[in-house]
């Protein structure tokens, strides 16, 4: 449901296949349930969960914390690869309030506030005692680990999202989305890194050349194997899929106020349903799922006739978009929750210039058969061709091949 975390089971699995043996180190930053961590627990050689320090921030920082949600930290490799762990779910400990070590401004804050000692701490004796390849950190936030890195270890930043790029898509009329930490910190941050991975091909471009003399690889996310579609007949079912971090909640909220109300109209029979954390909206013919496991989810994308991404704004790859593609349903997004994903616009989703515009896209994949059925299938190839595993791993299983087969860093 997290697509972040989704994404990271998705490595982790890869990483395991291939031979390398993972401790993960985790910062928990919010918690919901357990289910994550015991996922997460059999997934790699030793899962070790922070304490976090005696002292910790409340308030406004809760908010920052469920919009980076799932902000994954550094954790290190046994006897290889040193993989970092993302904070933002699961953890015994109920951390849910308070997250960082610094009270963030409107212009943002130092990103290493994020990082806790006691994180620092445990990436020190990890690496004396696994003596690992490779030490990677999700996201930049919690990169401070890195500079405990002995030379000839690998140095790696999954960035996830890219902050600094286009930084004014935080401005949106209505939408309250907190600056998770000052540009220049995340720079400065980045600039530890030997390896940055993006999540998707426009942070690869934006990461290049901001850092032309680092090596940047792109590995985006890849869906598991969908079911069969299967809808019957008549069916109008419209599925939004969302945490509840800020873009979510805004983006689902001017789909309800400003297309919903037109789509009923002209298709009596449709209804919405709503799966994730992302808080009910009311409304006419909407059913608030909720969170729901990860087969429940499948069957959810198994059923719907279109699947929407409303966002006007956001960062990073949309992992409810490359789901949907993957499961080859009929998508349609506005600009924002295409990013990265330019090169299927008309052809394997249908991009919504504004709400009348996405008004008209779902009518029409709601009532024309044809339509729908073309989008579908042009959906899944490209899904196919950006998203399969071979793909989305190849840049990173070059290097990280090269490194074991003894390629030092200073």
């Amino acid at each position: 449901m997290h697509g972040n975390r989704a994404r990271l089971i998705g490595l982790l699995e890869w990483l395991r296949q291939s031979d390398f043996d993972v401790t993960f180190i985790l910062q928990p930053l919010d918690v919901e349930d357990r289910r994550g961590l015991d996922q997460l627990a059999k997934m790699v050689a030793r899962l070790e969960i922070v304490r976090p320090p005696a002292r910790t921030v409340t308030g406004s920082l809760k908010q920052a914390m469920r919009s980076t949600a799932d902000a994954l930290l550094p954790g290190k490799v046994t006897a290889r690869l040193r993989t970092v762990a993302r904070a933002g779910r699961p953890a015994p400990p109920p951390v849910r309030e308070g997250s960082g070590t610094a009270i963030m401004s409107s212009d943002g804050r130092h990103i290493d506030t994020w990082c806790w000692p006691t994180t620092c701490g445990a990436v020190r004796r990890a690496i004396r005692t696994d003596r690992p390849l490779a030490v990677l950190t999700e996201y930049a936030l919690l990169s401070k680990c890195l500079e405990d890195v002995p030379p000839g270890v690998l140095k790696i930043i999954d960035t996830v999202e890219v902050f600094f790029r286009n930084a004014d898509r935080f401005h949106i009329a209505g939408l309250e989305a907190p600056v998770v930490c000052t540009a220049a910190s995340e720079k400065a941050a980045l600039g530890r890194a030997d390896l940055l991975v993006a999540i998707q091909k426009n942070d690869a471009t934006a990461l290049q050349e901001a850092f032309p003399g680092k090596d940047v690889v792109t590995v985006p996310y890849s869906f598991r194997q969908p079911l069969p579609r299967s809808h019957g007949p008549g069916e109008a079912t419209v599925l939004f899929v969302g945490s509840s971090n800020p873009f979510n909640v805004h983006g689902l909220g001017q789909f309800v106020q400003r297309a919903w109300p037109a789509i009923l109209t002209r298709v009596p029979q449709a209804t919405l349903r709503i799966v994730g954390s992302v808080p009910p909206v009311r409304g006419p013919r909407i059913v608030h799922v909720g969170l729901v496991t990860d087969e429940e989810l499948a069957r959810e994308y198994q059923r719907a006739t279109v699947v929407i991404n409303p966002q006007v704004a956001g960062t990073g790859l949309k992992i409810k978009c490359v789901e949907a593609l993957s499961a080859g349903c009929p998508l349609v997004t506005n600009a924002a929750g295409a990013d990265g994903l330019e090169d299927g616009a008309g052809v394997a989703y249908r991009l919504a210039s504004n709400w009348s515009d996405f008004t008209e896209h779902v009518v029409t994949l709601l009532t024309d058969e044809q339509a729908r059925v073309a989008l579908e299938t042009a959906a899944a190839a490209l899904a196919d061709r950006l998203f399969s595993p071979s793909t989305v791993f190849a840049e990173l299983s070059a290097v990280l091949g090269r490194d074991r087969e003894g390629g030092a860093h200073s």
